[in-house]
């Protein structure tokens, strides 16, 4: 569809709607891959704040590690 095959025929070979494959195109377009969270996904501030925890997760374990050591 992006390269140019006719949002009706993917409609119809995907079995869909073809307003529903437009709205979908359209925030494609908007947000990228941003688009479609889900399945793990997840966007902008989320991602980074699950990403900080992570990290922080990280650096507070390698501190107990360094301190029981030490």
């Amino acid at each position: 569809m992006l390269a140019g095959t006719p949002l009706r025929h993917v409609a119809e070979t995907l079995g869909i709607a073809k307003s529903l494959l437009g709205k979908r195109k359209r925030q494609y377009e908007q947000q990228g891959d941003d688009a479609f969270p889900g399945n793990g996904k997840q966007r902008g501030e989320s991602a980074e704040l699950l990403r900080l925890r992570q990290q922080l997760a990280q650096v507070t374990m390698e501190r107990d590690v360094s301190v029981r050591w030490s």
